[in-house]
């Protein structure tokens, strides 16, 4: 009897609960777990809002894997030549610098002008670099590298010539014309080493390209 009274009991009390779960209020949300979740998993389950937060991430992290792969990039065996080249007309251009202002009272009884005319030489470099930079910059950002060192080293060029046709007296004129070649050209020749080693080289020899960039032009101002 104890026992049929047991279960009988047992029956309405199951028969009981889900209507006293439909009744009862839905669970409340207590830290973003629900009551009593702290204790299973471990603690770990999270919070409801975590799922759609969670797939974007998932969603990235699936894109990774799949573009794993590590991408290289190779560098050209002629970045060597192209720095050696730019380094000698960078060279060039600043020998031609102050080449007439170390021999002043040489050249000044040569073409028959005064110190202060032949000083002019040398300075007229940093008369042209103030209101050029900008422009050779602009040049340099919208252009590229190309074009830029096509016009320094054409310009260098182009100074070099005509000094070999002033080379008589009564030409100075002609003389400080093609010093004022030069010294638009070195506008555009200045800003190139950082340029050069930025595209030619990797990460780990940038500095070093810069340097020996940079070398070249203080070997052709020590050279005159």
């Amino acid at each position: 009897m104890v026992e049929d009274g047991g279960e009988e009991e047992a029956e309405g009390e199951s028969g009981e609960m889900p209507a006293a779960a439909a009744a009862a209020p839905p669970p409340q949300r207590c830290n973003g777990f629900l009551p009593g979740k702290e204790a299973e998993d471990g603690g770990r389950a999270a919070p409801a809002g975590d799922g759609e937060r969670a797939a974007p991430a998932a969603e990235a992290e699936a894109m990774l894997a799949a573009g794993g792969a590590r991408v290289e990039t190779r560098l050209s065996r002629r970045r060597l030549a192209v720095l050696a080249v730019f380094s000698c007309y960078s060279l060039v251009n600043a020998f031609q610098w102050i080449q007439y202002s170390i021999l002043s009272n040489v050249f000044a009884g040569f073409y028959g002008v005064s110190f202060t005319q032949i000083d002019w030489l040398s300075m007229v470099y940093m008369v042209a670099y103030v209101p050029l930079i900008l422009p050779a910059t602009w040049l340099l950002d919208t252009r590229g590298l190309r074009l830029t060192a096509l016009l320094g080293a054409g310009l260098n060029g182009l100074g070099a010539w005509l000094k070999c046709a002033s080379l008589a007296p009564g030409r100075y004129p002609l003389t400080l014309a093609a010093q004022a070649v030069c010294a638009v050209a070195q506008v555009f020749i200045l800003g190139l080493p950082s340029r050069i080693a930025s595209v030619w080289f990797g990460p780990t020899e940038v500095s070093t390209a810069c340097a020996v960039a940079v070398l070249g032009n203080q070997v052709g101002v020590e050279g005159s």
